[in-house]
């Protein structure tokens, strides 16, 4: 799955966020700022299955960011709307990976442990 959308709405969100808190009044929009941004660079080292699993919580970032750092926002439900595409698109190449991998122990090239061992590497398990 594509993170980088994820690491980029993060980033922008955190700089707007650290402007944010020069002033008092803006303060506490700039802490959230940079608590969401953090939230949401660190769903980029999650795994598929993981990130998953934050769906809701990327949309409710996402949907925030639209309010105060709009470029964050449309780029975390850019992110959010396409990431069953991504999921879909990634299972697909998982099987392709698979098929190729096979062949290649067909041929004797790797050993049967080599192959249960990257197997298991590219379905992330």
């Amino acid at each position: 799955m594509e993170k980088s959308l994820l690491k980029i709405s993060g980033i922008i969100a955190i700089v707007l966020g650290i402007f944010m808190c020069i002033t008092i009044f803006l303060a506490i929009v700039g802490i959230f700022l940079i608590i969401g941004g953090s939230t949401m660079m660190g769903y980029t080292k999650l795994s598929d299955k993981e990130i998953v699993n934050k769906k809701n919580s990327i949309l409710g970032w996402s949907i925030f960011f639209l309010f105060f750092s709009f470029i964050s926002g449309v780029l975390g439900l850019i992110f959010y709307f396409t990431m069953d595409n991504n999921v879909f698109q990634k299972k697909t190449d998982y099987v392709t990976e698979i098929k190729k991998l096979a062949e290649i122990r067909k041929q004797g090239l790797i050993s049967e442990e080599e192959y249960t061992a990257k197997k298991k590497k590219i379905l992330d398990i």
